[in-house]
């Protein structure tokens, strides 16, 4: 009796699967089909690192919000040390956002001379690509236009991690308590001192849901170029949100893997609005054209208070200040460490 039930259920599966043209898998069939993808993109991976060299690059995603890209690079150029090079990726839905995107160019390269800007005039994916084939450096991170730097930073520290080791995220800390985007209370992973690096702590992905099952996040985390070269290529997406989604289709190659953050969180995203509409992400109501007034009157994201501030979540919700825009001020050289 059960065999037919179950020859009935396969059947009826088959036969709706292919009235919408899909295809019927196994749980079995599609693990190693899964195993056979994860191996490509390895070998495939290893192939294009022969291309690089040790080193640091990053990726900034932005659309319609150069004020709070300001706000991003301003606040890194404050805090941090040996920023690596980075490459904008903009897009402006009118007129006036483009011409605030010129103007945050001309403004942001008299403080960050490393900093490149590519218009996305066409689909995203052959932009992105693009990009990163100017990329030669092993190590490449993302971030997204909310948000801002909250604590010092020495880029240098994630220029001495293997990616394929151990991925290192700028946003998670021991302090975290929530996932905003999720909507709910969550504690950390398990964490506990890196054996390797002493300023940080070691954790396993997937141990805890949500941001510490990402480790593939935009939002701040240190991954080896050469397969998110591949993944890119292979993967279909049309913005920023998507691109993420497709990565965590990856997340096998990071089963083996270990986590790294910082006692304190060196990000934090500052969801101020939602200017996308591929995903239906919480966020705040601060329109963007207010932003783009703002900065029309010369005023800047003043960042200065969220430094003290010790976030409980990834994401937070935070009143927003504005100042006369100015250049910031560099951050003090750090001092060597003495060998024992």
């Amino acid at each position: 009796m059960k065999a037919k039930v179950r020859a009935l259920t396969t059947r009826t599966l088959q036969q709706a699967a292919d009235s919408i043209g899909a295809v019927l898998q196994s749980k079995k069939a599609h693990a190693a089909l899964d195993i056979q993808r994860l191996r490509a993109v390895r070998e495939l991976a290893t192939l294009e690192d022969n291309q690089l060299h040790d080193g640091l690059t990053g990726i900034v995603f932005s659309k319609d919000r150069a004020l709070q890209l300001h706000a991003l690079l301003h606040s890194c150029a404050e805090l941090a040390q040996h920023i690596p090079a980075l490459h904008i990726i903009y897009r402006a839905s009118s007129p006036a956002h483009a011409q605030s995107y010129l103007e945050a160019q001309e403004e942001i390269v008299r403080f960050l001379p490393q900093v490149q800007f590519t218009e996305e005039s066409q689909k995203f994916k052959p932009v992105l690509l693009g990009v990163l084939s100017q990329i030669k450096t092993r190590q490449v991170f993302f971030l997204v236009d909310d948000i801002v730097f909250i604590k010092p930073i020495d880029f240098d520290v994630c220029v001495g991690i293997n990616p394929q080791q151990e991925v290192l995220s700028l946003r998670l800390s021991p302090h975290l308590r929530r996932s905003y985007t999720a909507h709910m209370s969550q504690m950390p992973a398990a964490l506990r001192p890196s054996a390797h690096h002493t300023e940080l702590l070691r954790f396993s992905w997937f141990e805890q849901g949500n941001e510490w099952s990402y480790p593939w996040s935009v939002d701040g985390h240190i991954l080896p170029t050469a397969e998110v070269k591949v993944m890119t290529r292979l993967g279909d997406f049309n913005a920023p949100n998507t691109y993420e989604g497709m990565l965590t289709t990856f997340n096998g190659l990071c089963a083996e893997r270990g986590g790294l953050c910082f006692e304190e969180s060196k990000i934090l995203n500052i969801p101020f609005n939602r200017v996308q509409t591929e995903v239906h992400n919480l966020s705040g109501d601060v329109s963007p054209e207010f932003l783009l007034t703002q900065w029309q009157q010369g005023q800047m994201i003043d960042t200065r208070g969220w430094r003290q501030h010790q976030p409980r979540s990834p994401h937070e919700e935070h009143a927003v200040s504005f100042i006369p825009r100015a250049l910031p001020k560099r951050p003090r050289p750090s001092t060597p460490k003495s060998k024992a």
